[in-house]
Parts: C-alpha cells; sequence; structure tokens
C-alpha cells in the first residue's frame, strides 16, 4: 500500500488532521486553565506566606508548574479530541460521505493516525526539553518553600557511578573539577559479575588522571 492509497485526497487529510489537532489543544488549553486555576488556589498561599514574595514569584511558579500539568494532561487530551473529532464527524454525516465516495475505514483514520504521531513527537521533545528543567527547578524551590534558592555549588549526595563490572558509591561529593572531593567512598570489585571485593575509604581526592582515597579498607 503506498501513502496515495492512505491519502487518496489531500483535501479530506488536510480536513480531518486540522479538526483533530484543534479540539486537541483546544481540550488541553480548557484542562490546563482549569487544573492550574484549581492548583494556584491551594498553592498561592504558601509562596506568599514567604516574606518579600509578591506576583513575580506567582507567575514565577506559573511558568514552572504549567508545563507539568500539560505533560501530564496531553494524553488525555488527545483521547478526547480524538472522540470529539470522529463524534462531529459521525453526527454531521460526514463519514458516511467519505466511505459512500469509497474510502475505506483505514483511509479515514490516516490522518489522525499521522497527526497523533506528530503530537507523540513534540510531547517527547517539550517533556525532554522543557518538562523536565521545569520539574527540577520547581522542585529545588518547594524545598526551601519557595525562599531563595541556593546557589548549586556541585554538591552531591549518594552518588552511584559504574565502570565496567565494579560499582562505585559515594556518600558526598563536594566541587567541582580538580577540587572535588569525595567522603563515605565504597567500591564494589566484581569481575564477571561476581563479588571480588568492597573497598571502603572515608575521604577521597583528585591527584593527576586518577582518585587519592584513605584511609582505605579492603574486604
Amino acid at each position: 500500500m503506498t501513502a496515495l492509497d492512505l491519502f487518496p485526497s489531500r483535501t479530506v487529510a488536510l480536513y480531518m488532521g486540522k479538526m483533530f489537532l484543534t479540539r486537541t489543544f483546544a481540550v488541553l488549553m480548557m484542562l490546563v486553565l482549569v487544573l492550574q486555576a484549581l492548583d494556584l488556589l491551594t498553592e498561592s498561599g504558601h509562596i506568599l506566606a514567604h516574606a518579600g514574595n509578591g506576583q513575580p514569584e506567582i507567575l514565577r511558579y506559573l511558568s514552572l508548574r504549567i508545563p507539568e500539568i500539560i505533560a501530564q494532561f496531553l494524553p488525555f487530551s488527545v483521547l478526547l479530541g480524538t472522540i470529539i473529532t470522529l463524534s462531529t464527524l459521525n453526527q454531521n454525516s460526514e463519514v458516511i460521505a467519505l466511505k459512500a465516495s469509497g474510502m475505506s475505514a483505514h483511509q479515514v483514520l490516516a490522518p489522525l493516525l499521522i497527526a497523533s504521531l506528530g503530537v507523540a513527537f513534540i510531547s517527547f521533545t517539550f517533556n525532554d526539553r522543557i518538562v523536565s528543567r521545569a520539574t527540577a527547578t520547581l522542585d529545588q524551590w518547594q524545598k526551601v518553600e519557595y525562599g531563595p534558592v541556593p546557589v548549586d555549588r556541585g554538591d552531591r549526595t549518594n552518588v552511584w557511578v559504574r565502570d565496567g563490572d565494579d560499582l562505585l558509591q559515594v556518600d558526598q561529593v563536594r566541587g567541582r573539577g580538580d577540587a572535588t572531593r569525595l567522603s563515605g567512598i565504597t567500591l564494589f570489585d566484581r569481575t564477571g559479575g561476581n563479588m571480588v571485593g568492597i573497598i571502603t575509604a572515608k575521604e577521597g581526592v583528585r591527584v593527576a588522571d586518577g582518585w587519592k582515597v584513605g584511609p582505605a579498607k579492603t574486604f
């Protein structure tokens, strides 16, 4: 089957794709407005409870929270948009007209499937590039109860790294680059998936192209 068989009419394909996308994003906009309004009623009190917070902080919260709501309810919007589109076509007897013109059920649904793939690609890119960053920033802000977010100096806790078969766990990583210091080091020495030994150390510093740890114990 060729693409021409799936889309015998370019006008019909564009008409159905546009109808589907319009209804999908209209439903999404309605859901976002309602859910964000309800969410803001709960969180605005916590935001304004911190001294010095005002309208700019409310707008900042909206910019960080809306991407999460969009990502969460986009699948529901696609489902509702599909139902509304097909219901509208059926109510106006457009499906009967399309089938009477010789189009099969696959040809009627093909524009919706292609449009859905486009929405899926947009959703993936949106989640990867925007939602993940907005969620991380909002989580940091909420941990300080909507106060000033401390400067990230590269400190990390409970860090796990895999090097071949070996596993390395560090309780705390402070600093960056050659000034990085490790605390609470545990190296799980494995060969072929089997545990060979465990090396523990209290501290570790960067030396040349490697690490110097100590005092170390081997089990």
